[in-house]
């Protein structure tokens, strides 16, 4: 997972550099479910506000975060 300082232009990238920076399809902006999470929760927020502010309808903080699950 990129870090949040690097998320921004991750999901900016057209989705051939995002899949050979990656190894991973780049996530639509109509998929259901982004789902963000870290160790304590405030950087999966972070990451979460930021995808929902790229227009990522379906972004979501997992708010138990690491700890939690």
């Amino acid at each position: 997972m990129a870090a949040v300082s690097e998320l921004e232009s991750a999901l900016q990238m057209d989705p051939a550099a995002f899949q050979a920076l990656y190894s991973a399809q780049k996530p639509k902006l109509e998929d259901e479910n982004l789902i963000f999470f870290c160790l304590i929760g405030k950087r999966g927020l972070q990451a979460t506000l930021l995808a929902l502010g790229l227009g990522y309808r379906g972004a979501r903080n997992y708010a138990g975060a690491y700890r939690e699950w």
